[in-house]
């Protein structure tokens, strides 16, 4: 039977073949997602979790096991990470909200890519990365982000001259260009929420507590 992308439900994850998720945050969200989809060697990760993907996406020069029993869609562009091109998938197909987990660590040019790639998409998509220790977004404009007392909150500029004001965090930025290295790093949040006004984009970094 013809594969049919309007088969697929959210939330979705698209799972990469960096650190295998340990944490709980990103762990319980793997287990909980409607749909998985695997960047390449992120199926081999999946194994781990004794969960099968719905689609495994990439080049598949990655994969161990050429068996699974899912859709297999080649990707073929090598101008692009794999990243990327799952991505422009999954915009081109309508899912624009999504859980990126498996993407941090083992290899530091991958991880700093995957990063990049969130500004990339900050216009077009809702993209949400768990490492085992933060979740990240990409924001621009005004955003309100949900948070927990006390929680460490790290806002990084993605280029110069960005200006910064915020509400709701223990050291307040008020229309503010952060500057490296210490830029807006180990702030805190007052309360469960913060907002962000900026006029570029910028990462931030949400702790987990534990």
């Amino acid at each position: 039977m013809p594969f049919n992308i309007s088969q697929l439900k959210r939330p979705v994850v698209l799972l990469g073949n960096g650190e295998t998720p340990t944490h709980r945050v990103p762990t319980k969200l793997l287990n909980n997602a409607e749909t998985v989809l695997c960047a390449d060697g992120g199926a081999n990760k999946l194994e781990n979790f004794k969960l099968k993907p719905n689609i495994i996406l990439g080049d598949l020069d990655s994969i161990s096991n050429k068996s699974f029993d899912c859709e297999v869609i080649e990707l073929k562009d090598q101008s692009k990470t794999d990243i990327e091109k799952c991505l422009n998938w999954c915009l081109e197909n309508g899912i624009n909200k999504i859980s990126l987990i498996g993407f941090s660590g083992e290899q530091d040019d991958h991880w700093m890519v995957s990063l990049w790639t969130l500004v990339s998409f900050v216009e077009s998509m809702e993209l949400t990365y768990y490492s085992n220790f933060s979740k990240i977004i990409c924001v621009k404009d005004y955003t309100q982000i949900d948070s927990i007392k006390d929680q460490t909150i790290s806002i990084i500029p993605t280029k110069e001259n960005i200006k910064i004001t915020t509400t709701g965090l223990q050291y307040p930025i008020n229309n503010s260009i952060l500057k490296p290295p210490s830029f807006g790093i180990r702030n805190s949040a007052k309360g469960n929420y913060f907002s962000i006004q900026a006029t570029g984009p910028v990462w931030v970094f949400l702790n987990y507590e534990n």
